[in-house]
């Protein structure tokens, strides 16, 4: 009987202890990721578009994150900008719309202006891998003819 009062004060003592030392012992908070400069996501986009623009396929490639490099191969890379988005290689300027972040992904627009007037107008979506920030795909959404104004930060 004594060695079953034993027990259980030394299970009512365990449970106490873990109590105790919960209320002194907290997991960190969470570390949050500091919110990008605009400039910090404008600066990947155009040393994609300036490698584009120079035919640096691999320069370009290493811009992009990992998930569209599993996608693509470099070949693959390289004829689907040459093919499928001719216009990214022949812009005379870009200028930059409002990031927006969420979390680990961003989404910039930019305004690609092209010889003769025309604005092709890119989304670039962006995730922040392994630190660095890189393209993770890119919708070319409409062109402008001449003339048309846009708004944002000229580069």
């Amino acid at each position: 009987m004594r060695t079953w009062h034993g027990m259980k004060m030394a299970i009512v003592g365990a449970t106490f202890s873990v109590c105790a030392a919960g209320v002194f012992i907290r997991p960190a908070a969470p570390r949050r990721n500091a919110e990008p400069r605009p400039a910090e996501l404008y600066e990947v986009v155009l040393r994609e578009l300036q490698a584009v623009r120079g035919a640096d396929y691999v320069g370009a490639y290493r811009q992009v994150s990992l998930s569209m490099q599993e996608r693509y191969n470099l070949d693959l890379f390289a004829d689907m900008i040459r093919s499928e988005r001719p216009e990214l290689a022949r812009f005379e300027r870009v200028e930059f719309g409002g990031v927006k972040v969420k979390g680990r992904q961003a989404s910039v627009p930019a305004y690609l202006f092209l010889p003769g007037d025309d604005i092709a107008v890119v989304t670039y979506l962006l995730v922040r891998e392994e630190g660095v920030w890189r393209i993770d795909g890119l919708h070319v959404q409409r062109r402008w003819s001449r003339g048309y104004r846009v708004g944002g930060t000229r580069l």
